[in-house]
């Protein structure tokens, strides 16, 4: 297999296996070194706190199961801190022992987005608001004894001048260009420091959010899409493998007519997978040069007709859910039903059949599947064993 092309295998939580999860580490060998800029800068806690409240400094959240309606999404799933880490922290801070530093990604609209150090941010703002997040009061218990059931409200003037004054470390990026956004994506995947592995997407729902990524949560609720990949998955694999869907129908499109052109099929896809799906969300972030209503209607059409002709494990092959595999049928689909050219029920479950017992085929949806070749053949094997009269 070659490098940086390995297929990580994740079980969902259904049990089914979900290959190529693109989160495979492959380091940052495409990127030119201008594009990840950045600074040192010290901010004093009350100098944060103030920044979060103000919405200067954005705590990126996301919710898969929300159809619609948030203003920030992002990789932070939700609290993850015990409340006694939370409250050595502060304890921490109130003793003047050190704490690591935070990064912060500083947004074209001068909003800084948080990174690393959530956990820590949250835990000083909710100190700061006197509560944690979960609505107890936020009183100092298993502390120091000079500390105990302290509040912020309650702090002797000294130690507030303390703590308001007490400085944090700041690394703060700047992405520089295209390639600065997938960078910094490569770069949080080495940082992670906040105790919780984090998907590929999770990490792309922050760095590149706005309406592409909303229209994905949104086509994450079409009904027959839900019933062929089940419950909604709490790391958003079901987000991925929507938006490798949308990038492969792409793929599609600007192939057809031309699938033995060796020239067109290394300009419509370079690998590795994950850079060229943050290449496709950073390209039609604002769906530009994207058809909602049309691709809406393509995509959930695309999954009924999967649903009525093969049934609810109409996306497995060979006994599991594959990412290569669902990649390559739906985008197929979705561009056949785009242009008037569905095939009916029968034509679907004959083309399936083939597939499941070609060879060369399973090749592509087993071994390297992010390689040029292979992503390029299994959807031609697809597009074939769909429109071959």
């Amino acid at each position: 297999m070659p490098d940086n092309m390995a297929s990580v295998e994740d079980a969902d939580e259904s049990g089914d296996v979900l290959d190529e999860s693109v989160t495979d580490d492959e380091g940052l060998v495409d990127t030119e070194e201008s594009s990840l800029n950045y600074f040192g800068a010290d901010f004093d806690i009350s100098g944060l706190v103030r920044r979060l409240k103000d919405g200067d400094i954005v705590i990126p959240r996301f919710e898969p199961d929300e159809a619609s309606g948030l203003s920030v999404e992002g990789f932070q799933r939700q609290r993850v801190w015990t409340t006694a880490r939370m409250e050595q922290l502060v304890e921490s801070l109130l003793l003047g022992w050190p704490i690591p530093s935070i990064f912060l990604v500083l947004e074209p609209d001068q909003r800084y987005l948080v990174l690393d150090g959530q956990q820590r941010l949250i835990t000083l703002q909710a100190f700061y608001e006197g509560s944690f997040p979960n609505g107890r009061e936020f009183k100092l218990k298993d502390v120091a004894e000079h500390l105990q059931n302290a509040t912020y409200s309650t702090l002797n003037k000294e130690s507030r001048r303390r703590l308001n004054n007490t400085f944090i470390q700041a690394i703060v990026i700047e992405p520089q260009g295209d390639e600065g956004r997938d960078s910094v994506y490569r770069l949080f995947g080495r940082l992670n420091s906040g105790g919780v592995i984090l998907t590929a997407q999770e990490i792309r729902v922050a760095l590149y959010r706005g309406p592409l990524i909303n229209w994905i949560r949104d086509l994450n609720h079409d009904g027959a899409w839900r019933s062929l990949f089940g419950a909604v998955h709490r790391q958003l694999k079901d987000h991925e493998l929507i938006l490798r869907v949308l990038a492969m129908r792409q793929v599609v499109a600007q192939i057809d007519g031309a699938w033995s052109d060796e020239k067109v099929l290394r300009a419509v896809y370079k690998p590795p997978m994950s850079q060229f799906l943050n290449n496709f969300l950073q390209e039609h972030r604002n769906m530009g040069g994207i058809d909602a209503t049309a691709l809406n209607d393509a995509f959930s059409n695309a999954c009924g007709l999967v649903l009525r002709a093969l049934g609810p494990d109409g996306l497995k092959f060979l006994g599991r859910l594959n990412a290569a595999h669902v990649d390559a049928l739906l985008s197929v689909l979705t561009y056949l039903f785009e242009n008037g050219m569905e095939p009916d029920d029968s034509k679907l479950q004959a083309g399936i059949r083939n597939l499941r017992t070609d060879n060369q085929y399973i090749e592509y949806v087993s071994r390297s599947t992010s390689h040029r070749d292979s992503v390029t053949r299994r959807l031609y094997s697809v597009y074939d064993a769909l429109t071959r009269p």
